[in-house]
């Protein structure tokens, strides 16, 4: 393993918060793992943080990395030279430290051992926040089966129903393969051109698209379902979405897990749940930390044995300057069953 640098190149928010640049700068301080990032994978939050000027000027950016461990201190599970993956979120908990460029700080519960015969790459596109998030979701917030602990009693069982809207988003992409592992029934909802996602583990695929089928899609679903699902996560997670996903709801009322805002809705007994991925980085939510850490125990054997399949990824070239024209395509809204990945090292 080469010498670790004193520097190194980082794609950090500009000065008046109207876009991104690339600065040398110090490796970021670690008390865990050191890793060279050898690719990196885009979310809608990555723009956001700039955007809604939620960190100052000068700070690293990025959430999702694949790479290689340089250093590693303490008592450490992972030791130089593993390939890992994992997610941070970029110049909040250190303003230097973010999964765009070319030395991350991270975190041994936030990051994953890479199974052989997975790339760098498809690493990336799994993340971190879309593989995690849909764990935490299910597992933490609607107490599904776990993978890991198959005899723990869980308030959802084999054959129950599911709803996970918008089936094709990155977070529902893994949701419904997870759903399925614990033997849910899977609804989701899609453009037609989603075809792929029956290959993942959705029994039923709905068609979303133009407004006669928005005003009564929640409908169809609850009829088609007996009026018999409980539990909901949304992919999309707006306002109106949260609506339609109440109305597809049993009689009884049920739980939506909304990714990451709050909603209200004015169905009775329908209670929306909040799941922010970010939470398993602070040591105070125990519990999701937990439950991240057990599931990035079997996600290697996962992926490893095809039973959880990464994303399609849409490879992009031109490493670090290149990755603001990926965040603008997401901001504009034109990427749709993909996920944008970079490659910021061979």
């Amino acid at each position: 393993m080469s010498q670790i640098p004193s520097t190194h190149r980082a794609l950090v928010i500009n000065a008046d918060h109207s876009g991104w640049e690339v600065k040398e700068q110090p490796i970021p301080a670690y008390d865990d793992l050191l890793v060279k990032v050898h690719a990196i994978g885009l979310n809608p939050t990555d723009w956001k943080h700039c955007h809604y000027k939620q960190i100052p000027p000068g700070s690293s950016t990025g959430s999702d990395f694949a790479g290689v461990v340089v250093a590693a201190r303490g008592g450490t599970q992972y030791k130089v030279g593993d390939r890992v993956a994992g997610f941070t979120r970029g110049g909040f908990l250190q303003r230097d430290n973010g999964a765009f460029a070319e030395y991350i700080a991270a975190q041994t519960p936030i990051v994953w051992a890479i199974p052989d015969g997975t790339t760098f790459e498809q690493a990336a596109a799994v993340g971190g926040i879309p593989a995690d998030t849909a764990a935490q979701a299910l597992y933490t917030r609607l107490d599904i089966p776990r993978p890991w602990d198959p005899a723990r009693a869980t308030a959802i069982k084999a054959g129950d129903p599911i709803l996970i809207w918008s089936g094709a988003s990155s977070v529902s992409h893994y949701a419904i393969q997870l759903a399925k592992l614990a033997g849910l029934k899977v609804y989701t909802t899609a453009s037609p051109h989603h075809t792929h996602l029956e290959a993942l583990g959705a029994d039923v695929v709905l068609d979303y698209n133009g407004a006669d089928v928005q005003e009564s899609v929640g409908q169809k679903i609850r009829a088609l379902s007996g009026g018999e699902i409980k539990v909901a996560l949304d992919g999309f997670s707006h306002a109106e979405s949260i609506e339609l996903v109440a109305q597809a709801l049993s009689a009884q009322g049920g739980t939506i897990v909304s990714i990451p805002d709050d909603f209200g809705t004015k169905h009775p007994n329908v209670e929306v749940v909040s799941n922010v991925v970010y939470d398993v980085l602070e040591e105070k939510h125990a519990v999701d930390r937990a439950d991240i850490a057990d599931w990035h125990k079997v996600l290697p054997g996962l992926l490893a044995s095809k039973k959880v399949r990464a994303h399609s990824i849409d490879h992009q070239q031109g490493g670090l300057e290149a990755i603001p024209v990926g965040l603008l395509r997401l901001q504009e809204g034109t990427v749709s069953g993909q996920r944008i990945v970079y490659m910021i090292s061979e």
